[in-house]
């Protein structure tokens, strides 16, 4: 049996015991021994006109009284007011203040009957917005008022109708009460662990930060030290004479600065983790920065052709511009490392929903590709933006990779 079906038998049967309680509870009343009378009045807490006949029970009276059958129905509705109050919380409210009120009207009697009332406000204290529910309180006020139907102007000329509309809103508001402590108690707690797990991942992310930069930037450092001294090594054998192949100076040279630029990016971006919240954040790259990228290729060797208008790409969202950027530098990179000396095309075309990035190669391509790490994470760049990456052989062979990142779905999203 599942867990939701035995809390519905549960309630079932607290329903029902509560009915039981409150049909009891109508037809019996102790009888006041000096005056004859049942106490507050007989009539309300007896049954319609405090009917039936007297028995004895040692010194004291029991008045038995004629309650009306159609007393069950209402007292069957709020006993299932009080099986579904945990499925339906407000339909259960209103279905149990129904059944309490109409069995109010035909019996007069208060009793265990508004628990039920406080049963059914609980779970919507606890599962349910306040907006959502606080209204429906106003129906304390008909049913209290049910009870005197018989009685001029509903009773409102007897004192006793205000203490019993107190007594029912003192019975729902106390779950009430309780269920908003134990929602700001679990608000509390919940918040706290909030605050903990966000300390802790900026911990983490800070140590992240130390590792990346006290090893991918001490290597940077050290490729771009070592350029530099080759490139000084080459200065001075082409001031001696000595012969210089151009297209080793060139490729130092392009070493040189991609690794200094990649050591600037790489300290920018790191800094990003410790500044606080709120504060300005350094300018990331973009499609503004793809000449660069380019042109440090073509300085060693490769042959790449750029195929875009800047002017017809318009106003791009920081995320599109960044994630555009990012995909085409993992894409060429994939280019230099598997491709060999093949030819890569770059084109970067606005379409009036999104932006299409297309890296193209007439390589060798691949029989069976194998996704590593660089196209898993130019997916996961495209699919936070709601885009897609499709990567595959080309026509004419090589690989093509096919991005499309949603340009109006990206607008409000802020760059990583």
């Amino acid at each position: 049996m599942t867990r939701s079906r035995r809390v519905l038998l549960l309630n079932a049967a607290l329903g029902l015991l509560v009915a039981w309680f409150a049909w009891v509870g109508a037809h019996v009343v102790w009888q006041d021994r000096e005056t004859g009378r049942a106490p507050y009045g007989g009539p309300r807490y007896g049954g319609p006109g405090g009917g039936g006949g007297p028995g004895r029970r040692g010194d004291e009276v029991l008045w038995v009284s004629d309650v009306s059958w159609l007393a069950v129905p209402f007292l069957l509705l709020l006993a299932a007011g009080v099986a579904l109050r945990w499925r339906w919380p407000r339909a259960a409210f209103v279905a149990c203040a129904v059944g309490v009120g109409g069995f109010f009207g035909v019996t007069s009697f208060f009793g265990p009957v508004l628990v039920a009332l406080a049963l059914t406000v609980y779970p919507m204290a606890v599962t349910l917005p306040l907006r959502r529910w606080v209204g429906l309180l106003g129906l304390l006020v008909p049913v209290v008022l049910a009870a005197h139907v018989g009685e001029t102007y509903l009773g409102a000329l007897d004192p006793l109708l205000y203490a019993e509309l107190v007594m029912a809103v003192a019975f729902a508001v106390l779950p009430v009460l309780v269920a908003l402590l134990r929602r700001g108690r679990r608000e509390a707690v919940h918040r706290e662990r909030e605050e903990d797990r966000r300390r802790t991942a900026y911990e983490e992310r800070l140590r992240i930060a130390r590792e990346v930069h006290d090893v991918v930037g001490h290597s940077l450092s050290v490729v771009t030290m070592q350029a530099g001294v080759a490139l000084h090594v080459l200065d001075k054998q082409r001031a001696a004479g000595e012969p210089v192949s151009p297209e080793v100076s060139a490729s130092l040279e392009a070493i040189r600065r991609s690794s200094r630029d990649a050591l600037a990016e790489l300290r920018t971006t790191l800094g990003m983790f410790r500044e606080p919240a709120g504060e300005p954040r350094a300018p990331t790259a973009g499609l503004d920065r793809l000449d660069d990228l380019v042109g440090a290729l073509r300085a060693a060797g490769r042959r790449i052709d750029v195929v875009r208008t800047p002017e017809d790409l318009g106003e791009l969202p920081a995320a599109v511009d960044q994630a555009a950027f990012r995909i085409v530098q993992e894409a060429l990179t994939n280019v230099v490392r598997h491709a060999g000396e093949a030819r890569a095309t770059v084109r970067v075309l606005r379409r009036p929903d999104a932006l299409v990035v297309e890296v193209a190669d007439d390589g060798p391509g691949a029989p069976r590709l194998e996704e590593g790490n660089g196209i898993r994470g130019m997916r996961e760049r495209a699919a936070s933006l709601g885009g897609r990456v499709d990567v595959g052989p080309g026509a004419g062979g090589g690989l093509v990779l096919h991005a499309e990142l949603p340009v109006v779905a990206a607008a409000q999203v802020m760059p990583t």
